[in-house]
């Protein structure tokens, strides 16, 4: 007889967060925000131009986040390494209000989210090992992150810096859904999700 499987949570998040953000050219990143079990989590969501073979999916992937930049502007760097198979970056710019609010709460909790839209259509939920370490640099940087003035050009200007010699080597993706703070409302359209 086999044992019966444990029920999954049902994760809730922002429906028309979820419609930009699939209909948004992969690969690409978008921030959010996710209730499980009656508390809100930090989303990271990765829409990915590529299918993850299921044995990638079983291993997970290495999370590394720093802060880059110097006295004048800063940019948070996220990178996924999904073992033996693709290394993905991401630059986010911590001034936009969207991107405070994500980091602060995955600070703030040391819980968090990742999905994996694929290019089959298939979505993959991770969620983090909540280590005391795990989340060090952001930490440390989190006053310099919510007291960011970062412009759009200079975030750019990163970007574009970055794209040149990206380190670790690997894709870098577009950072979607910005700004729109209506994407952190759980309560006015939110969208059940009900993993299998």
């Amino acid at each position: 007889m086999n044992a019966p499987r444990p029920t999954l949570p049902k994760l809730t998040v922002n429906r028309q967060f979820m419609r930009e953000f699939t209909a948004a050219p992969a690969p690409c990143l978008g921030l959010g925000l996710v209730e499980v079990e009656d508390s809100q989590c930090a989303l990271v969501a990765l829409h990915l131009d590529q299918t993850l073979p299921p044995e990638v999916s079983a291993a997970g992937f290495a999370f590394g986040q720093a802060l880059f930049g110097n006295a004048a502007w800063e940019v948070v760097h996220f990178a996924f390494e999904f073992y033996g198979f693709a290394t993905y970056n991401v630059l986010i710019n911590p001034s936009d209000p969207v991107a405070r609010t994500v980091l602060s709460t995955m600070v703030e909790t040391g819980d968090y989210f990742f999905f994996a839209l694929t290019a089959d259509n298939r979505v993959t939920a991770f969620r983090s090992a909540i280590a005391p370490d795990s989340l060090a640099g952001l930490k440390a940087n989190m006053t310099r992150i919510q007291e960011s003035t970062t412009s759009d050009a200079q975030y750019h200007q990163a970007v574009s810096q970055f794209r040149k010699r990206p380190e670790p080597p690997g894709t870098l993706l577009t950072w979607v859904c910005q700004e729109d703070t209506d994407y952190l409302d759980l309560t006015q359209d939110p969208l059940v999700l009900n993993p299998a």
